[in-house]
């Protein structure tokens, strides 16, 4: 009996290789082994091939699956020549069907865009950058670790629209020590000057095992929540007044630009993914690819599942409480531990303390309540 064709419409592709390890970074990505990037595009091809192979094997003859989004990060795939990413998207498309309005999506470290490049990631149909800005504070990026200086951005962002990709985001993270209102809203004006169409911005957390981690061990040393919120709430109130719509926590868009692929996953949809590290979610099940560099080489097909131990109602209701569209009230009644009266007296609660607003049996919450979506869902479950 035939089964139907998956029904994931979007793929993440990681690429590892970096110039320099950010002090904050705990993704999947390595410094100084370029040396192993023919040897990596040609597991990621193998992967794709034979999993490929694998997810399709019993589908219906005929029914391609139609790709609306890819995602390329890392790591810095901007590293990367096109030739590589000509190679990968051969392979993809003997297995998928990319949409006529695909969304594209590609990575870039400031001080690693190359004209060249760009023209050539642009002609195999990358029609979206992510550009990791941070800051343009040179003393912020000094504290970050990070390789590029403000004039790397401002070059880079001059690159791509030179290039015809009017679709670009700049990424920002906020609450860095050392960091002041005047620096924050100084780089949120300068970004603005560059019209991009979408801008990110993270608040800093420390991660394990990395190098920040070692230097903040004392965290009197790092913002406040109080100070990292008034810099959010900055952010939020700037943007707004500059007709950014606030769709989700970390993500502000002018309308029609939001990013089509992150949203497949805040609304909790299928995908695929490839490469060292990956996570995907394919027939309700979460699994993600070995990490280490050289074992995914050797062995790209390994892969791990995921046991998260919450239900799936639960999982949909903490990524859809990320956006603005909020989320159905009907789920969180479904998965509580609390009596009706209880839920209804915090709703009504939170929603006069100005953290949500409910409409239509949904909850939607504010600027405020995106700020701490988490601990307003510990409230209700």
């Amino acid at each position: 009996m035939m089964q139907n064709k998956i029904s994931a419409e979007s793929i993440y592709i990681h690429v590892p290789f970096c110039e320099t390890k950010c002090s904050y970074c705990d993704f999947a990505s390595w410094a100084k082994k370029e040396h192993l990037i023919d040897k990596y595009f040609d597991a990621l091809i193998f992967e794709i091939k034979t999993k490929c192979s694998a997810y399709f094997a019993c589908s219906e003859p005929g029914l391609a699956t139609m790709i609306k989004t890819i995602f390329i990060g890392g790591g810095t795939p901007s590293l990367i020549s096109p030739e590589y990413y000509e190679k990968l998207f051969g392979e993809l498309k003997k297995h998928f069907t990319f949409d006529n309005n695909c969304e594209i999506t590609m990575e870039l470290n400031p001080g690693t865009a190359k004209d060249d490049y760009l023209e050539g990631y642009k002609k195999l149909g990358i029609n979206r950058i992510s550009i990791g800005v941070q800051s343009f504070s040179e003393k912020i990026l000094k504290t970050f670790g990070r390789k590029h200086s403000v004039i790397d951005t401002v070059e880079a962002i001059e690159k791509v629209k030179k290039a015809g990709i009017k679709n670009f985001n700049l990424d920002f993270i906020y609450a860095a020590p050392g960091i002041t209102k005047e620096i924050w809203g100084d780089s949120v004006y300068r970004a603005l000057e560059f019209e991009p169409k979408h801008i990110s911005a993270y608040s800093l957390i420390i991660e394990p095992n990395t190098l920040f981690e070692k230097i903040y061990k004392n965290q009197e040393l790092l913002p406040s929540d109080d100070f990292a919120y008034d810099l959010y709430f900055d952010l939020c109130s700037i943007l707004k007044e500059n007709d950014f719509v606030h769709y989700e926590i970390s993500n502000f868009a002018i309308p029609g630009y939001e990013s089509k692929h992150n949203i497949n996953y805040w609304q909790a949809k299928e995908f695929f993914a490839f490469g060292a590290g990956a996570h995907r979610y394919l027939n309700k099940l979460r699994t993600n690819n070995i990490r280490d560099l050289e074992t995914y080489i050797s062995c790209p097909n390994l892969e791990n599942i995921i046991d998260f131990q919450t239900s799936e109602k639960f999982e949909k209701i903490m990524l859809n409480s990320r956006l603005n569209a909020g989320f159905e009230l009907d789920l969180i009644k479904e998965v509580t531990t609390k009596s009706h009266k209880d839920i209804t007296k915090l709703l009504n609660d939170l929603s006069n303390e100005g953290y949500l607003e409910l409409l239509n049996n949904k909850i939607y919450l504010t600027d405020k309540g995106l700020f701490v979506n988490n601990e307003i869902l510990l409230k209700l479950i």
